[in-house]
């Protein structure tokens, strides 16, 4: 009787065995949802490929402790996930987040960006400024709408100067006339957002001020 050892195998059995043997473990990967964060904004932090039932860190460069908690039972991460303070205020920021158990680690890019909007050159004649606009922070592929909101506290006007482009929501606009329309006098209200319809309440928003002097009389 032959040893249990040498049984052979068949070659259906064999060449499973050995696909099974050569076959490279699932690396460990992350995600996060948006793909652009602001300051202390909350998403989603998805992961997989990471021992079952373990507990993960996640750290943002070498060092900082951004959170933590358990994989399930495939080894899936599922967590909600809170953008780190970001003080920058003219341009987008790309950092490093890894996440590991202990045995496997992954890294993703944390993508950021402040809630900002302004226009260039910043002063000059109403009647004949041209200015280009630079936003960012807003919502991505969305149109951004300049509102403008006259001294008596009335909306006079809404402007579409674009659309909001990238994970970030970017807009750099060419020479665009200021106030293409008759104004009054006074300290109007630039609202700018990602909304067609004016609201004081819209969310974001960002509020530039423009003073429009009468000139002196001669």
């Amino acid at each position: 009787m032959m040893p249990r050892s040498m049984v052979p195998r068949s070659p259906l059995v064999a060449c499973a065995l050995a696909l099974a043997l050569a076959a490279p473990a699932q690396a460990a990967r992350v995600r996060l949802a948006p793909g652009c964060f602001q300051s202390g904004e909350q998403g989603a932090l998805n992961g997989a490929g990471f021992r079952p039932n373990a507990t993960w860190t996640a750290k943002l460069g070498r060092s900082q402790r951004l959170g933590s908690g358990r994989t399930d039972a495939r080894g899936g991460i599922h967590a909600r996930f809170t953008a780190p303070a970001y003080h920058g205020t003219a341009g987008t920021r790309q950092l490093t987040l890894t996440v590991g158990d202990g045995v496997h680690r992954a890294r993703t890019t944390l993508r950021m960006t402040p809630l900002a909007a302004s226009f260039s050159p910043p002063t000059g004649d109403p009647a004949t400024m041209r200015v280009r606009w630079r936003v960012l922070g807003l919502a991505p592929r969305r149109g951004v709408y300049v509102h403008y909101v006259a001294p008596d506290g009335k909306l006079r006007r809404t402007l579409r100067i674009g659309t909001a482009a990238g994970e970030c929501g970017i807009l750099k606009t060419g020479p665009i006339a200021l106030f293409p329309f008759r104004y009054t006098y006074g300290r109007w209200t630039l609202q700018v957002d990602a909304s067609p319809g004016y609201s004081a309440a819209a969310v974001p928003r960002v509020l530039i001020g423009f003073a429009i002097r009468r000139p002196p009389a001669h």
